[in-house]
């Protein structure tokens, strides 16, 4: 199963060629990841590090850009879990639009402790949580 995000390329997202303008794809992954703690997870950024202990720094980031977005398209980025280790998660973000795939993210990110800002193992419920979004192989 994947967690699925639609956002509709703005304005502010492309360049003066009017496509996306890579960095933007960046912000997007974040506020896919973001979404998924808080809506797939249930362990969202307020609670786990304005109100935590804990964050999940990126460790690692791999991009690949297929195709290019322009102003008003409608992209679906939709995450799967490649790997859950004892604190790493590492995962696959997709955004397509319509049958096209425009851009195949996988980022590293690391369940940390912010008091000691070193990594931890991942929460139980949290890791079941997690492995509802696995790719399946």
């Amino acid at each position: 199963m994947s967690f699925d995000v639609i956002r509709r390329i703005r304005f502010a997202d492309v360049d003066p060629a009017g496509i996306v303008f890579y960095p933007r794809y960046f912000e997007m992954i974040n506020a896919t990841i973001e979404d998924w703690f808080e809506q797939g997870v249930g362990y969202g950024f307020d609670a786990m590090i304005v109100n935590g202990p804990h964050g999940v720094p990126l460790a690692r980031m791999e991009a690949e850009f297929k195709a290019p977005s322009r102003l008003d398209d409608t992209l679906v980025f939709s995450l799967v879990v490649r790997e859950l280790g004892r604190s790493s998660i590492k995962l696959t973000i997709t955004a397509r639009c319509g049958d096209e795939v425009r851009m195949i993210a996988r980022p590293t990110l690391v369940f940390i402790d912010q008091a000691g800002n070193s990594p931890i193992s991942i929460l139980p419920e949290l890791r079941s949580r997690m492995l509802n979004f696995k790719e399946t192989d």
